[in-house]
C-alpha cells in the first residue's frame, strides 16, 4: 500500500540506526509505518469512491499524496529531540527540491518540555517550518494536561501548529473526546453536569481540532517492535489496529494534504 513510483517518493534516515545497513530507512519499530499509511496508503487499484465498500482495499485519507519518509526513531521508538528538529530543518531546506513540494509535516510525537513555547527549540524548529509555507500537525500526546507548561505537549503547544486530540464513536454512535483533547479538560459533577476547567482559571492551550483516534486500522510491519511486542495489534498480515494522539494527527495531516 506504500509502493509505486510515485508514493514514496523520497527517503532519508536521521535516527541512531542510520549507520546500519540492515535498519537504515526502515521502520524497525512501526509505528512510522502505521501513520504514514493512515495518512496516504493504498492497495494497488484501489479506489478510494469505493474503497469503503470492499473491506479488503485499504486507502488512506489522502490516497493520492506523496511520502518523504524522514526517520528519526529506532526500533524502540528512541528519538532525541535534536533529531526531530534537524528533521524539521531538512524538510524545510529540501521542500522545492525537484519535484517534492514538502507542504504538510505530520509530527506524531511530543515531548514533556517544562519552557514557554517562544523559548523552546522544537517549537522555534516548527514555526520555522511554518514561516516557509508548510503545515505542520502534531499529536497532543496520550497523557491529557501537561502540568509543566498549563497545556498540551510540545510541539502541539505552540499556536502555529495545528494540534490534534483524539475522538473515539460511543455506543450510541456519537463522537466523544478522548486522551489530550477536550475530553482531558473536564469532568462530571454530582448532578450529571459538565465542569470545564479552562472556565475556572485555565490558561493553557487546547488542541484545535480532534480526530478519529481509537482502534485505527492501518498498516503493520511484520516483525517490528510494535508487531512484536503487540500481538492483540495484529489484524491481518497487512494490517495492525492502534489508537492514540498520534493517529489522529495522521489523519488530520490527510485532510490537510486534500484540502492543499
Amino acid at each position: 500500500a506504500l509502493t509505486g513510483a510515485d508514493k514514496v517518493v523520497a527517503m532519508v534516515d536521521l535516527s541512531f540506526e542510520a549507520g546500519i545497513p540492515e535498519a537504515q530507512y526502515l521502520d524497525t519499530n512501526g509505528h512510522g509505518t502505521h501513520m504514514t499509511g493512515i495518512i496516504a496508503g493504498r492497495d494497488p487499484g484501489a479506489d478510494p469512491a469505493t474503497a469503503h465498500e470492499r473491506p479488503d482495499e485499504f486507502v488512506g485519507v489522502a490516497p493520492d499524496a506523496g511520502i518523504v519518509s524522514v526517520k528519526v526513531g529506532d526500533n524502540t521508538g528512541a528519538v532525541d529531540v535534536s533529531q526531530v528538529i534537524a528533521a524539521i530543518d531538512w524538510v524545510v531546506q529540501h521542500r522545492n527540491e525537484g519535484d517534492l513540494n514538502l507542504r504538510v509535516i505530520n509530527l506524531s510525537y511530543g515531548t514533556d518540555s517544562t519552557q514557554d513555547y517562544r523559548i523552546d527549540p522544537l517549537a522555534r524548529a516548527v514555526e520555522n517550518a511554518w514561516d516557509h509555507g508548510i503545515v505542520v500537525v502534531a499529536a497532543s500526546g496520550n497523557d491529557g494536561w501537561n502540568n509543566s507548561t498549563g497545556g498540551l505537549t510540545s510541539p502541539a503547544f505552540d499556536p502555529y501548529v495545528i494540534a490534534v486530540g483524539a475522538s473515539e464513536a460511543d455506543n450510541w454512535g456519537m463522537t466523544i473526546p478522548k486522551w489530550a483533547s477536550a475530553g482531558d479538560y473536564f469532568s462530571i459533577d454530582e448532578n450529571g453536569h459538565r465542569v470545564n476547567y479552562w472556565q475556572d482559571g485555565f490558561t493553557g492551550r487546547l488542541p484545535d481540532v480532534v480526530a478519529p483516534g481509537a482502534h485505527i486500522d492501518s498498516l503493520r510491519v511484520p516483525g517490528s517492535r510494535v508487531d512484536v511486542e503487540h500481538p492483540e495489534g495484529y489484524v491481518t498480515v497487512e494490517l495492525f489496529r492502534g489508537s492514540g494522539t498520534s493517529q489522529s494527527a495522521a489523519v488530520d495531516s490527510g485532510a490537510v494534504a486534500l484540502l492543499l
